[in-house]
């Protein structure tokens, strides 16, 4: 993979020099901080905008982690799909890619920096939201039970990566970031109607959609399989993209 560490270190520095470095983070913030303040006046609210005479449960902290994988799987998702829809094809367009791929850079070389600064920016500040969110969660609670925010949020990161292979083939397939973008949320929608399906939802990756709130329920579920053909997809939609990106005409 001739070029791999020079295009890494060029797409580390053009993340910290756009909007991407704050667009990610500063979700994650707000929902690890949203998430438990929202668990707990969730009753309130219910009750005040419904007009309802009803009691509902004491809130928890496992509500807290609902709330906040939850959000995860809806709004952090979605921001992870539009961050990263123009990520080959902008390059393509820009003329980047051309100048670089006319030397030394290896289609592979330049995919896979690709995926690498990619992971790395939905990781590290998924690390630091879930610190803070086991923070909040302990102010608002008085307690935050690691096992379950560590595993749901882990499960959570596996259907990152999974949306983000997907996102980083289709912006190489296609020429439009919009597109792409499109396609992105598409196969994100399809993939939460197969979860419906049992067998799906046991032994596919559509099952990364709900294992993620399973576990920080703390209810048993069937996690292994999810993960493991999620990442083993994920794996393959990387390769696919390696293989267009050799056969596209830059």
């Amino acid at each position: 993979m001739t070029g791999y560490k020079a295009f890494l270190v060029k797409e580390l520095r053009e993340v910290v020099a756009t909007w991407r470095l704050y667009v990610l983070p500063v979700t994650l913030l707000f929902c690890a901080v949203a998430s438990p303040l929202l668990a707990r006046a969730t009753p309130y609210l219910v009750s005040t905008v419904a007009n309802l005479q009803i009691t509902l449960p004491e809130p928890s902290t496992l509500d807290s982690y609902a709330q906040w994988t939850k959000n995860l799987g809806q709004v952090a998702l979605l921001v992870v799909i539009v961050s990263f829809s123009s990520a080959v094809n902008g390059e393509r367009s820009s003329g980047t890619a051309a100048m670089g791929l006319s030397k030394a850079l290896t289609p592979a070389a330049f995919i896979l920096a690709k995926v690498t600064a990619a992971v790395a920016l939905v990781v590290i500040p998924t690390a630091l939201g879930t610190v803070v969110m086991a923070l909040t969660t302990r102010a608002v609670f008085g307690d935050a039970p690691p096992a379950q925010l560590l595993s749901a949020t882990g499960a959570w990161l596996v259907l990152a990566v999974w949306s983000l292979s997907v996102v980083i083939l289709l912006s190489t397939v296609l020429d439009s970031a919009s597109a792409t973008a499109g396609l992105g949320i598409a196969a994100w929608v399809a993939l939460s109607a197969l979860s419906a399906w049992g067998p799906a939802a046991r032994w596919s990756p559509a099952g990364l959609v709900g294992v993620p709130t399973a576990l920080g329920a703390g209810t048993e579920t069937s996690w292994a399989w999810p993960v493991a053909t999620g990442l083993v997809t994920a794996a393959v939609f990387i390769v696919g993209a390696v293989l267009a990106m050799r056969r596209r005409e830059l």
